[in-house]
């Protein structure tokens, strides 16, 4: 039994000697490797396509204007940006 039980350890061993020493792990890791770099390089295309559009908000921002009326004078606020902009009204 002790035999049997020394052959098949010596199975083993040989058997894991044989896939260390292979170079199919090394071409799993390049794969892996080149994998994970077009990923990034995906992503860091995308985040420059989508990311010059991005006005800065997540959601649109509407009806940003509003005349406001003040001391008789008309002025248009942006409540979106906080800027304020006198209307010169020709009578």
């Amino acid at each position: 039994m002790s035999e049997d039980k020394t052959s098949k350890a010596e199975i083993i061993s040989k058997s894991v000697e044989k896939i260390s020493d292979s170079k199919g792990l090394v071409a799993i890791g390049d794969g892996i490797g080149i994998g994970l770099f077009m990923f990034a390089m995906a992503l860091m295309m995308a985040g420059i396509m989508f990311g010059s559009k991005w006005d800065g908000h997540l959601n649109p921002q509407t009806k940003c204007f509003e005349i406001k009326e003040i001391n008789g004078k008309s002025y248009q606020l942006n409540t979106c940006t906080g800027e304020t902009k006198e209307l010169k009204l020709d009578k």
